[in-house]
């Protein structure tokens, strides 16, 4: 009488085969959420300091990006305000909040580490810098750099460090 069935030899082998395909799924699904999330917070900055950018030229004045905390740490979000002519108050425009807990976000820049000016006046804009973007896993660093016009270039950094 045959009996139906698997070796032990053929159950070894496929879970061998099982296990070496789930480790290289997994490989790849965590280089994928880090790219990912590295992507993300390249567009976030792109998408604020474009909304800067326009809001200077609509409002005629220079507007501020900062840290939505009062430190230079930028990895929780910022604020873009301007300040109010008539009542020499800061108003806020807008107010960006992200979470990354894997990433670290600094700007280093002409003016401070803890205010981008943008302005209609180029001697009045003071957006000359970059920001620096370090993975704390990985220690993956990127650099998102800001001429003074606003204009944005990402770098693998090897080429900044100091």
């Amino acid at each position: 009488m045959k009996s139906k069935g698997f070796t032990l030899l053929e159950l070894v082998i496929t879970m061998a085969l099982f296990i070496g395909l789930s480790l290289l799924g997994i490989a790849s699904y965590t280089y994928f959420i880090n790219k990912n999330e590295q992507q993300t917070i390249i567009d976030e900055l792109r998408a604020a300091i474009q909304y800067a950018k326009i809001q200077a030229i609509i409002l005629g004045s220079p507007v501020y990006l900062t840290p939505i905390d009062s430190s230079s740490n930028w990895s929780n979000g910022m604020v873009l305000s301007f300040l109010d002519k008539q009542t020499n108050q800061d108003k806020l425009i807008y107010q960006w909040q992200w979470s990354h807990p894997r990433w670290s976000l600094n700007w280093e820049g002409a003016g401070s580490t803890n205010k981008i000016t943008f302005s209609t006046v180029l001697g009045q804009a003071m957006s000359n810098g970059h920001f620096t973007l370090i993975n704390k896993v990985t220690h993956e660093q990127f650099t998102v750099i800001l001429n003074r016009l606003g204009r944005i270039r990402v770098s693998n950094n090897l080429s900044l460090e100091r």
